[in-house]
C-alpha cells in the first residue's frame, strides 16, 4: 500500500506582528556597548631620547604608554622613520595617544 502524497501547504505572508517581532529580536541581538563607570586613564610618559636611547640618536620623541596602570609599557618612537611602536608599529592605537600628548 503506498501513502497518499500531500499537496504542499500554501506560503503565507507575514503579518506586521510576526515581522515587528523579528525586528525586535534582531535589534536584541547586538548589545549596546558597556559603559565604563570608573574609566582608567592610560599613563602616558614623556621621556627624554638622548638620556634612554643615548646622545647621538635620531630619536626626536620617546613616549612610554601603558592602557592601564600594571599593564606592560608601550615604547612609542618618532625619529626618520615617523611614530611607531616598539613592538606592534605603527597601527598601534598607543602611537595616537603618545602624538596628542607630545603636540
Amino acid at each position: 500500500m503506498t501513502r497518499p502524497e500531500r499537496a504542499p501547504a500554501p506560503k503565507r505572508a507575514k503579518s506586521a506582528r510576526a515581522s515587528a517581532s523579528a525586528a525586535a529580536e534582531a535589534k536584541a541581538a547586538i548589545a549596546p556597548p558597556q559603559l565604563d563607570l570608573f574609566p582608567v586613564r592610560p599613563v602616558i610618559d614623556v621621556l627624554d631620547p638622548r638620556s634612554v636611547v643615548g646622545a647621538q640618536t635620531g630619536v626626536e620623541h620617546l613616549v612610554r604608554v601603558r592602557l592601564r596602570p600594571n599593564d606592560a609599557p608601550h615604547l612609542i618612537f618618532h625619529d626618520r622613520h615617523g611614530w611607531y611602536c616598539e613592538s606592534h608599529g605603527p597601527t598601534c592605537h598607543t602611537v595616537q595617544l603618545a602624538r596628542d600628548e607630545v603636540k
